[in-house]
């Protein structure tokens, strides 16, 4: 498993835990955001072209003012910055 397969795992991962339990998920993250990011992340990793699909995640977490600096975002963002270079 490489590096791409393997962040996206694990960022699947933290994502159910947020969707199971909304206790633990930072007010400014909704429960529908986090299904359509989860669901971005998925078509990532089986596309594996930025030129077929590119996620709207990136874009709407920075709409949704959601805070840079927090662990799962920082995940995400090297998520698409590795998605952006998978075919170089």
């Amino acid at each position: 498993m490489n590096n791409f397969d393997q962040l996206v795992n694990e960022t699947k991962n933290e994502i159910r835990v947020l969707l199971k339990n909304p206790d633990l998920r930072p007010y400014y993250m909704t429960h529908d955001q986090l299904s359509e990011i989860q669901s971005d992340i998925c078509k990532m990793a089986r596309v594996r072209d930025p030129e077929k699909f590119y996620p709207y995640y990136p874009k709407g977490i920075a709409d949704a003012c959601w805070l840079p600096d927090h662990p799962l975002v920082v995940k995400l963002n090297k998520i698409a910055d590795m998605y952006m270079n998978l075919n170089l």
